[in-house]
């Protein structure tokens, strides 16, 4: 058999699992929403961190570095780059953490969903704070500042800088000459503070992170990191120690939202006796680089046979739409359960035009089997079988589990497929009773050794997928195309998303969306998903901004129109070159007989400007955090000035909660103003649950090119407007009872509590930037128990129905 990905062992499913479940046999009760940027990136046996890098040129026919015509950026280039890196951070970190397997891509594959990305171009270096495990966020390494090129020896300490902010969430401690000190963002630098002599400072100049004694003088108690996470009103608490190795619910309350993650590593340290050694040697025991440079994804599609017919044929109509829509660079495997015989029901197959007929007449031999028992344990065994035999170094792998919204499954299965760096997308169809629910969870109970499941919901957070629930083919269709771009970090940005109910008889429906100019949108398209059976009732119009309206027999040059009623997909591309294609687009859709089940339209842009969701706080494992809706409009650098608004569902679709402004203006739960991230406190207005959110940005041309936020220390760039344009967003998120601001909480939840400091515990082990806020980790075997050991059910709904 061919090997796995390096760092991962290859000992039998039956020895991970057993590790897995060994780590979880004393671990807390509830599950951290783990969500990895990158499912190769992780941390490994407590001090291990593997990372995910992506650089924007081809390292095998290499450019040369911008302002440095002498230097080609070739492997040994990166090289150079990366074990500089790796020195730095086993110096700064006193030796606990050590880089390990280091991932890299070229031409930018990816896009932001790296942990560092390398830009051959002259900029201020970036970082998005506690970015670590958040889908969407990153660091951005220049290699070039002001005219002047970088040395490996400055990059590599920039990027190390920047993980500063991207892995542990520490903030700057630096000046910034000429910059006010600002109430509504207290984490940047300015003009009045006092420097610290650590790498958050002069990462040129000095090699560690600030203890206390940096701090001992009160009147040298201001800097961005002092400002965000002192824990005392005299400015102490806030160096980097003291907030390495404290829990994060211990933060001041302004940084708790910023989910900053808690590491192992930094477990029993006691800041005031730490003793600052600043180690070298053995920085490079476990570092291995390796470069992909065409990677190949393995996808394997688990089908749960035993939904009744016609739900089954949902998903089957999504499976095909999934298939149908991946490049040729992905291998897909099928697998059911019940088993059908021999499984796998498909072996892998390249998704060319051959390979697709295949696979999709493989999923047309399969039949619903009511009778029988979903086993996922059975199933991802068999998947993770497949992959082990094919993966390569650096090929991501991706499970699509097709099931019923109200599935669960052993807890070893999440367990298993987050060791392996695989990860697991859902669909879940609902319409399930409440009968068949408690069923499934009883079943995935007793499948478990451990004695414990997990909820789809947390299936596809803990191992880094993607979750999506739909009533309907057309929906799943849609959901599955979205999941498999956003776990294979295709770079296309949600503009609208819409849908209808079935339309009768002479029915119509339309939507409305706005397209920015090529330079900004890209290519747009417009998918229409509904049931094969409706293909031959429907038609199709499309209305530009200057009123003018195209059908397929007669789209001009650059608008292509495609029916494809096989898999029940109506496709609009809207190319660079349409001339007057800036502003307010319509999709008409109209009916000449009752159709069998409703449509869904997904709009998007192959632009990386994107609109990103999540809900932080309001569940126990967050303790003292209130939910809070957060959204980031950004690209490589961050929107402000548009308007955001949400609508938040409950898992029947019922609006709960209307036209909710999020805000950007450094108040309470923002954490910064004018910083790309809009925020709006859900506290105390919705009781335990599940619900979802729909977020929509609008930009009339009014907004600009954030220049707070990760910044290399100099000149700030002037703010740059951005043309009017349209996103949207959509996030899916449970509330706990007893959680702090949930309805109906009447007692206040146990803290989490304080590492045990060891005393005398030997502890050997292009200048700053600001900071941009939001992220996520534990360590692996932390998640590896929080996983075996969260049971609580929940289920996410979603329905998009405003038409």
């Amino acid at each position: 058999m061919k090997s796995k990905t390096p760092g991962l062992p290859r000992p039998t499913l039956k020895r991970v699992m057993a590790a897995a479940l060994a780590a979880a046999l004393a671990i807390q009760p509830h599950m951290a929403a783990q969500a990895a940027n990158h499912p190769l990136t992780a941390v490994r046996d407590v001090n291990i961190i593997d990372y995910v890098v992506n650089v924007d040129w081809d390292y095998d026919n290499p450019p040369t570095q911008q302002d440095n015509p002498g230097q080609l950026l070739d492997r040994a280039y990166i090289t150079q780059v990366i074990r500089t890196v790796a020195r730095s951070k086993f110096t700064a970190t006193e030796g606990r953490h050590r880089l390990g397997n280091v991932f890299i891509y070229k031409n930018g594959q990816f896009g932001n969903n790296v942990d560092i990305r390398m830009i051959n171009k002259s900029d201020r270096s970036a970082a998005n704070i506690s970015g670590w495990g958040t889908r969407g966020q990153t660091s951005y390494n220049y290699l070039a500042y002001s005219g002047a090129f970088e040395s490996v020896d400055a990059l590599g300490k920039v990027i190390n800088h920047e993980l500063g902010h991207y892995t542990y969430g520490l903030y700057d401690e630096y000046v910034e000459a000429g910059a006010a000190l600002k109430p509504s963002d207290p984490g940047s630098p300015s003009g009045e503070d006092t420097p610290k002599n650590t790498a958050m400072n002069n990462h040129l100049e000095f090699v560690s992170l600030s203890t206390p004694a940096d701090y001992t003088n009160p009147a040298e108690r201001k800097t961005a990191q002092a400002r965000m996470m002192a824990t005392q009103s005299d400015g102490t608490g806030g160096s980097a120690w003291e907030m390495l190795t404290r829990p994060p619910e211990q933060d001041p309350e302004v940084a708790r939202g910023q989910g900053r993650t808690f590491f192992e590593a930094f477990r029993g340290v006691d800041p005031k006796t730490l003793n600052l050694t600043r180690p070298t040697t053995g920085f490079d025991a476990d570092l291995k680089l390796i470069f992909a440079p065409a990677p190949v994804f393995r996808d394997v599609i688990v089908v749960d046979r035993t939904l009744p017919a016609a739900r089954l044929a949902d998903l089957m109509q999504a499976a095909k739409t999934l298939i149908g829509q991946a490049v040729a660079n992905t291998q897909f495997a099928i697998v059911a359960s019940p088993a059908t015989g021999s499984e796998p029901v498909a072996a892998f197959t390249t998704a060319d035009a051959a390979g697709k007929q295949t696979l999709t007449a493989a999923l047309d031999a399969i039949q619903a089997d009511t009778a029988g028992t979903f086993n996922a344990l059975t199933a991802f065994t068999k998947a993770y079988e497949l992959i082990g035999a094919a993966r390569q170094a650096g090929d991501p792998a991706t499970l699509h589990l097709l099931t019923g919204s109200e599935a669960q499954v052993p807890a070893e299965a999440a367990s298993t497929a987050k060791t392996a760096r695989i990860a697991v997308s859902p669909l879940g169809l609902t319409g399930g009773s409440a009968e068949a629910r408690a069923m499934r969870a009883k079943a995935a109970v007793l499948q478990s050794k451990a004695g414990a499941s997990v909820n789809l919901t947390q299936l596809a957070q803990f191992t880094g997928g993607a979750y999506n629930s739909a009533r309907n083919g057309a929906e799943a269709a849609k959901d599955v195309t979205r999941a498999l771009n956003e776990v294979h970090a295709k770079a296309v940005a949600s503009v609208r998303l819409d849908g209808s109910d079935a339309l009768a008889a002479n029915g119509s429906f339309s939507t409305q969306f706005r397209i920015a100019s090529a330079a900004l949108d890209g290519a747009v398209d417009i998918e229409s998903y509904f049931d094969p059976a409706d293909a031959k009732k429907l038609s199709f119009s499309l209305t530009a901004p200057d009123g003018r309206v195209f059908t397929p027999a007669n789209a001009p040059a650059g608008i292509d129109m495609e029916l494809d009623a096989a898999e029940g997909v109506f496709l609009v591309t809207i190319g660079t070159e349409v001339s007057g294609r800036n502003g307010v687009w319509a999709l008409k859709a109209t009916s000449n007989a009752a159709m069998v089940d409703g449509l869904s339209v997904d709009v998007s842009s192959a632009s990386r400007l994107a609109l990103n969701s999540e809900v932080t706080g309001g569940v126990l494992a967050t303790v003292n955090t209130a939910p809070t809706l957060r959204a980031t409009l950004a690209s490589d650098k961050r929107i402000k000035g548009a308007t955001v608004r949400a609508t938040v569902y409950n898992e029947d679709g019922q609006a709960v909660l209307e036209n909710l402004v999020m805000r950007d203006d450094g108040v309470a739960p923002d954490l910064r103003a004018g910083d790309g991230e809009y925020a709006v406190s859900l506290k105390d207005k919705l009781k335990a649950g599940e619900y979802y959110a729909i977020v929509e940005a609008n930009n009339d041309g009014s907004a600009v090119i954030a220049s707070l936020g990760a910044l290399v220390k100099g000149a700030r760039a002037e703010e740059t407007p951005v043309e009017a344009f349209q996103r949207e967003a959509e996030v899916s998120f449970t509330l706990e009872a007893t959680a702090t601001g949930v309805l109906g909480t009447d007692s206040t939840p146990t803290p989490t509590p304080t590492p045990t400091p060891t005393p005398g515990s030997g502890d050997s082990g292009g200048g700053g930037c600001t900071v941009n806020p939001d992220g996520r980790d534990a360590s692996l075997l932390a998640l590896l128990g929080l996983a075996l050991a969260g049971a609580a059910l929940r289920r996410r709904l979603r329905k998009v129905d405003r038409g």
